[in-house]
């Protein structure tokens, strides 16, 4: 067994309380009452990353305890199983942690590591490094060791394919120094040699490559200008040529890479083409046209679509109505997801992951009360046998339902979103507003660690999927374009005035909660609607919307896309400044609590800190918590664990809960 080491540092300032992850991982248990402890909801998932070798008769994941996060592979025969790698999260190697795992063969096991870039300037960021275990000698290597320059390189597992037909190989996308694009090279597995598959073009970001392996779509942006394009040959030795041109606020006539066909010559590709939604389109590469709409949905987008590695025959299309849905165009699929489906009811049940002759399956199955679990399924058998619980204590647990719901805004516009009741007690409960991230993402109905662990504290969350989030169709997205703690911000308030009125929540009892962009909408909220919000806690939340766009500038390709979605950092400078909880600060009256990794990639650590100084000079009761090496999320099940133990205790002073919940709130976790 190897062990992936590294080096880590990080301090904080000194006004917030800074958190270094040290001593025990506290036990994950559930009482006799069914009610679990915060460890039991955010340790680590007990088993991760599960795939299937190629040839189907054994596992690689990732096994998660203590602190130590060990890659094993597992036998289908019988056989115990073995370890072939472990990353030790210790004080020193805090953030870093595994990302990749796939199989490059049936004898070797791929798996890239996340750590902090070294070499990077007063910009923090993030570095991947691939290293390949040989079965046959348990040997570990890095095979970009020999790279020219490789310390310079950032990202090193961008899997473009895992090569089927090619075991000593994989391709991957990778920038270069010196190099204005992402090229696509072969790394072979067993000498870690690097051979160009096709050379980078200037703002290229990624290739896909088809079944058959060849390399043939390519799309990126330019850095000024906010043009996207897309790249694509029809032939081998055809010159790639630039089939789309568009504009970041053009969403109207952009389409994005989904899939190749079965015939290599013609891709899918996900468009609106004239439609309110995004559908999936047939594109020839040859004639450079889009035939008719292969699926649709009248009231979302597609999602996502699925096709064979086998033969690149289309499988199907994924979208999310109140639940995951699936369109399938395979029969066979069909009938395979419908077995898995019978013998697990109420669930979203996901094929993640087969052989090469697509025979056995991997299932990850989860739903709103079920925590993830990994299945085998054997198509000729029709055997489903249960292989590992991500979360076995949860599965013990009493968890609550999460209810669809919808509610008018006050411009009239329907706004969706989810509902999670506390198993037990009455209305009006007390209520937490959970607005998501992105913002340009959307909540789905199904499982949801913080959803059940503040639900099992006593609260109703209420998950608004508001303006601005995806998979409702091009216009209610396009209504959140610079519209950053106005309309965007009145859905969410709107939210709570519903729930209000549906006798759901107690009108003297409501915080608000979320990350990233969750996190501004939370501190947006204290400032704009101090008499609805009694409390609010924001992690990893933006602060200040000029400084965000500012440090965006620095990376490549990202700057223009976000000043057409939030505003114009110089032209629209008024507005961002007034939408920055910073800039507001003495308008707050609730209390606030504020958490930030020192170490977050994406939004800079000061957005905490000078928040909290800002909330200190205005008198504001705020609590400050820094964690030590955590990057824009956790990695140290410690200071996740710590900091869900500190914002249930939060919510419970602040929004009243009875002296009962209050005490096992708080108690010692």
């Amino acid at each position: 067994m190897y062990v992936l080491a590294g080096a880590f540092a990080a301090c904080g300032p000194s006004r917030a309380l800074t958190i270094s992850a040290t001593g025990h991982r506290p036990p994950a248990h559930v009482d006799r009452a069914g009610r679990a402890n915060v460890a039991a909801f955010f340790r680590r998932p007990k088993v991760s990353h599960v795939r299937l070798s190629p040839d189907g008769r054994r596992l690689a994941g990732v096994i998660s305890k203590d602190g130590l996060e060990m890659v094993v592979v597992i036998p289908l025969n019988g056989d115990p199983a073995r370890p072939i790698a472990s990353l030790e999260r210790d004080e020193r190697f805090t953030s870093w942690t595994v990302g990749e795992l796939g199989w490059g063969s049936d004898s070797r096991v791929l798996v890239s590591v996340w750590m902090p870039n070294l070499r990077s300037s007063w910009v923090r960021s993030r570095q991947s490094r691939l290293l390949v275990v040989d079965l046959a000698t348990t040997s570990l290597k890095y095979l970009g060791d020999s790279w020219p320059r490789q310390e310079y390189m950032q990202f090193q597992d961008n899997i473009i394919s895992f090569l089927p037909n090619d075991p000593t190989g994989v391709l991957i996308g990778l920038w270069m120094p010196g190099q204005r694009g992402v090229g696509a090279r072969r790394v072979d597995i067993e000498s870690g040699d690097l051979k160009t598959v096709v050379s980078p073009r200037r703002g290229t970001l990624s290739w896909a490559a088809d079944h058959r392996d060849r390399v043939r779509v390519g799309w990126g942006s330019a850095r000024s200008g906010g043009r996207h394009f897309m790249l694509a040959r029809s032939g081998d030795d055809d010159d790639f040529e630039e089939i789309l041109s568009a504009d970041s606020d053009d969403d109207t006539t952009r389409f994005s890479f989904a899939a190749f066909a079965q015939d290599p010559k013609t891709i899918y590709v996900y468009s609106l083409s004239g439609r309110a939604r995004t559908a999936i389109y047939p594109f020839d590469l040859e004639t450079k046209e889009m035939g008719e709409a292969l699926f649709s949905h009248p009231d979302v987008d597609v999602d996502s679509i699925s096709t064979s590695n086998v033969d690149g025959r289309l499988i199907a299309v994924s979208y999310v109505t109140d639940r995951p849905q699936i369109h399938y165009f395979d029969g066979v699929r069909r009938q395979l997801q419908q077995r898995v489906d019978t013998a697990l009811p109420g669930r979203t049940n996901a094929f993640v992951s087969s052989d090469r002759r697509e025979q056995r399956f991997v299932i990850l199955s989860s739903g709103d009360v079920a925590p993830p679990s990994f299945f085998l399924f054997d198509a000729q058998t029709n055997a489903l046998s249960r292989l590992f619980d991500a979360y076995p204590e949860l599965m013990k647990a009493k968890l609550s339902s999460m209810e669809p719901i919808r509610y008018t805004a006050r411009d009239g516009l329907e706004i969706h979103g989810y509902l999670t009741r506390p198993s037990s007690g009455s209305a009006p409960f007390p209520l937490i507003v959970m607005p998501h991230g992105g913002p340009w993402v959307r909540d789905v109905w199904g499982w949801d660690r913080v959803v059940q662990f503040l639900a099992s504290r006593g609260f109703a969350v209420l998950q608004p999927n508001f303006r601005g989030s995806d998979g409702y169709g091009w216009d209610f997205r396009n209504r959140g374009r610079g519209r950053w703690g106005l309309e965007m911000q009145d859905d969410i308030t709107d939210a709570a005035r519903w729930a209000v009125r549906e006798g759901i929540a107690d009108r003297d009892r409501i915080g608000i909660y979320g990350s990233s962009y969750g996190g501004y909408a939370a501190l947006r909220a204290l400032q704009k609607e101090p008499e609805i919000f009694r409390a609010g806690a924001s992690h990893a939340g933006v602060t200040d919307l000029p400084m965000l766009l500012n440090d965006a500038s620095e990376f490549y390709g990202i700057i223009d896309d976000l000043e057409s979605l939030i505003g114009d950092r110089w032209d629209d400078s008024e507005q961002l400044e007034a939408a920055s909880p910073i800039e507001g600060a003495n308008e707050i009256r609730g209390a606030v609590l504020l958490a930030h990794g020192t170490e977050d990639p994406r939004v800079q650590v000061a957005h905490a800190t000078r928040m909290a100084s800002a909330l200190e000079d205005a008198g504001a009761n705020v609590e400050t918590y820094l964690y030590e090496g955590e990057v824009h999320g956790f990695l140290d099940e410690r200071n996740e664990i710590d900091f869900y133990t500190r914002l249930a205790a939060f919510f419970t002073r602040h929004l009243r809960l009875g002296r009962d919940l209050q005490q096992s709130t708080n108690r010692p976790q």
